[in-house]
């Protein structure tokens, strides 16, 4: 396990800049066996993406970093459409003071998220088994997504969730203008951030955090 440490310590801190304990990094381990196994034999992602689990998801999630306010941010937050845990279970493991919802309508993702929740004994995290738009309104901090449809589409369904003065966040490999002029046309005072980041991955491999300020929409 030590060599593990070290080297998941040393992918940290070159892409992200920031160091974290042992205790998370034991139960992004175990949370890493469990998802592999779970996978076997129920379809949480694409098998060609297991050998580079941590390098590829792990990182990707975690890149929220990358934005300065989260340094510094406590409070809620609702991932929209998390899947197999993705950003929601890796949050909850290296952000313990933080209260998070993961929410999926997929009962065999709702199922490892119980599954891993109870094994890792996650007492920060919250599941919630609906369509986004049907749950009641949640008063979270950020409403986050990774990977789930376009920006307009999840704040729409969304929005009813996140505080007045709260974050709307996406994580997205194809960004195009047209997806921004899109939102912006329809929520003009819309500010929105880019962040662009790549990942520790053999190939290329681009990504980017969309942030917009709730109150300015």
């Amino acid at each position: 396990m030590q060599a593990n440490y070290e080297t998941y310590k040393t992918i940290l801190k070159e892409n992200l800049n920031y160091d974290f304990d042992n205790t998370a990094l034991n139960k992004i381990q175990v949370w890493q066996q469990e998802f592999i196994k779970y996978n076997n034999h129920t379809n949480l992602m694409s098998k060609n993406d297991i050998d580079v689990l941590f390098n590829k998801h792990v990182i990707d999630c975690l890149s929220i970093l990358k934005w300065k306010n989260f340094s510094n941010f406590e409070g809620k937050i609702l991932d929209v459409g998390t899947g197999g845990g993705f950003p929601s279970v890796v949050l909850a493991i290296f952000f313990p003071n933080l209260e998070i919802i993961a929410n999926d309508s997929r009962i065999k993702k709702i199922n490892f998220i119980k599954h891993i929740k109870e094994c890792l004994n996650l007492e920060n995290l919250e599941i919630l088994y609906s369509r986004i738009e049907d749950a009641k309104p949640l008063k979270a901090d950020i409403v986050i997504s990774r990977a789930v449809g376009k920006i307009i589409d999840i704040y729409k369904l969304s929005n009813k969730h996140l505080k007045k003065t709260g974050f709307f966040i996406n994580y997205k490999s194809k960004l195009t203008d047209d997806e921004i002029k899109d939102f912006k046309n329809i929520y003009k005072k819309a500010k929105v951030e880019i962040i662009p980041y790549k990942l520790p991955l053999k190939e290329t491999f681009e990504r980017n955090l969309v942030i917009i300020k709730n109150q300015s929409i």
